[in-house]
């Protein structure tokens, strides 16, 4: 009996260890998680909620906050908690390699990033007054963060064993096709691919070792990328040709 319970107190003990390994995925959780339940609850939420969105007629009137806040509202607990598993798995990922302070800077850096140009985007070339909320371009800013920093990392979210850099891939693909697509899903693809290259940019910010270990990461994806279109080929048509 006592053997069975320090097993099972290991096994808590563990899994809590899992839980809270990241410090930078446990506060962005608790923040949207806050403030999610804040505007489902509050009878404020309706006025505050015109006021920190991120619509182009915000920014022009010098809102910039919006740039921040708009980030951590979602439209539904689905919403929510399909954001919140990326950060926990993505920003888990990168955490292990920069720290805390780091990854924190790449969340808040890919989320104003990602709203800014997406925001431009939909203003002055679609010309659309379209509001977008959600953590979605952060959290593509961890993933593309974790494809560069651990292409080989599997992760289960999607059931199926896959490499970060697999799933970076398929996002990017389901991103560009749902942009081309006129974004008739009512996701906000063009913010997810401006999340994911909001990276380009915010590695200047980090470390010679961190860059060093990012370059490295982008010649892994792409020659993996290209075994994978060459395997593809040889797949399809029963030969490779150069």
């Amino acid at each position: 009996m006592a053997n069975r319970r320090r097993k099972t107190d290991s096994l808590i003990l563990k899994f809590l260890k899992f839980l809270f390994a990241s410090k930078a995925a446990v506060l962005v959780i608790a923040l949207n998680v806050a403030v999610f339940v804040y505007f489902e609850r509050s009878t404020f939420a309706k006025t505050l909620f015109d006021m920190v969105v991120l619509y182009p007629g915000n920014l022009l009137q010098g809102k910039f906050w919006c740039l921040l806040t708009s980030g951590f509202l979602h439209s539904s607990k689905t919403h929510l908690a399909l954001n919140m598993l990326g950060v926990f798995v993505f920003g888990g990922i990168v955490e292990r390699h920069l720290g805390f302070l780091k990854t924190m800077f790449i969340y808040v850096g890919a989320l104003f990033i990602s709203m800014l140009f997406a925001t431009g985007v939909y203003a002055f070339v679609l010309q659309q007054n379209i509001g977008i909320i959600g953590a979605s371009g952060a959290v593509m800013g961890l993933m593309g963060a974790a494809m560069l920093l651990d292409p080989f990392c599997i992760t289960y979210e999607m059931i199926l064993p896959l490499p970060v850099m697999v799933k970076g891939w398929m996002f990017i693909y389901a991103d560009l096709k749902g942009f081309l697509s006129a974004e008739q899903d009512g996701v906000s693809h063009i913010s997810h691919l401006f999340g994911f290259l909001s990276v380009a940019l915010l590695v200047y910010f980090l470390s010679k070792k961190d860059k060093c270990m990012m370059r490295a990461g982008l010649v892994i994806n792409i020659f993996s990328f290209g075994v994978f279109l060459l395997a593809r080929h040889w797949i399809l048509t029963g030969r490779v040709s150069f």
